[in-house]
């Protein structure tokens, strides 16, 4: 079984000259016009790197002429910022109504008692980040379903959904893009 994933462990470090480089291109006018650019530079790095540190943050917040508590806030406010990196493969697990109804706790159960994650976590090898979707990825004729990396995998038992699992971190070590 694999753990939960420490905030250091498996720590893809942000290129912080990329990121003073992407601050480049946001030249505000004025005080108010840089605090309408902070989501935009937010995205911009979050995009780029797949979460943003504390020390990304400090740079926005410098160049941007904000504190990195307002940054940081905004990005624990917003769901599609990450301050951890992801692992190797992302998966959106989908817990609407019908993906409830359909069985989406034992999905969930499973990712606990198998991988050792819960919702926003990454297994301490690094392979797998999970986000509950407590609304709906669209597709309630699959439920339940999740979208891993790039694929949608519905109609899921646990056992599909493990094989789904596996076939993508396999599909990674041997050098195939899953994503």
């Amino acid at each position: 079984m694999t753990q939960h994933v420490s905030p250091t462990a498996n720590r893809k470090e942000i290129d912080l000259d990329e990121v003073r480089e992407i601050m480049s291109h946001f030249k505000p006018r004025d005080y108010q016009e840089a605090q309408e650019l902070i989501l935009s530079a937010l995205q911009e790095i979050n995009e780029r790197f797949g979460w943003v540190s504390l020390e990304a943050a400090e740079i926005v917040a410098e160049h941007l002429g904000t504190t990195a508590n307002r940054i940081y806030g905004l990005l624990t406010f917003y769901a599609d910022f990450r301050t951890e990196p992801r692992g190797n493969h992302f998966m959106l697990l989908c817990h609407g109504m019908s993906c409830y109804v359909a069985g989406s706790s034992r999905l969930v159960q499973e990712l606990a008692d198998r991988y050792g994650i819960r919702d926003g976590e990454t297994t301490a090898d690094g392979e797998l980040t999970v986000q509950v979707v407590n609304g709906c990825l669209g597709v309630c004729d699959r439920a339940p379903i999740v979208k891993l990396d790039d694929k949608y995998y519905g109609n899921l038992t646990v056992e599909s959904f493990n094989e789904a699992i596996q076939r993508a971190i396999a599909a990674g070590k041997s050098g195939e893009s899953a994503k």
